[in-house]
């Protein structure tokens, strides 16, 4: 299938825009460095992740609204220094997205969580 990339915006504080970003089936989160989530909302929670890599850390949450492909909705994502941008699956789930694993394409589906 390859590698599939989307283009995504993020809002909160200010907005984040990527015109190609990577979704990653294999990952929950969405994940943006952490200079970059700064420009959405901030809660005061974090989390420690085990990368693919098998490193430990320690990434801040935030809270941003989503838009891929005219969804938008809003979303969890984690934020550490030197992060490499991914969406996960939770932020498909929650704007009803999926991979097609034969077109490597995103396509709509039904609505998991929450869709605004």
């Amino acid at each position: 299938m390859g590698h599939v990339f989307v283009k995504a915006k993020f809002r909160g504080k200010g907005e984040v825009v990527y015109d190609e970003i990577l979704v990653d089936t294999g990952a929950t989160f969405t994940v943006l460095p952490l200079e970059v989530a700064d420009k959405l909302i901030e809660t005061p929670f974090t989390v420690e992740l085990k990368l693919g890599n098998g490193e430990k850390v320690v990434a801040k949450v935030y809270v941003a609204e989503a838009e891929i492909e005219g969804r938008r909705g809003p979303v969890r994502i984690v934020a550490f220094k030197g992060a490499i941008p991914v969406i996960g699956v939770d932020t498909l789930e929650t704007l009803g997205l999926r991979v097609n694993p034969v077109t490597g394409k995103l396509e709509k589906t039904e609505y998991y969580m929450l869709y605004v």
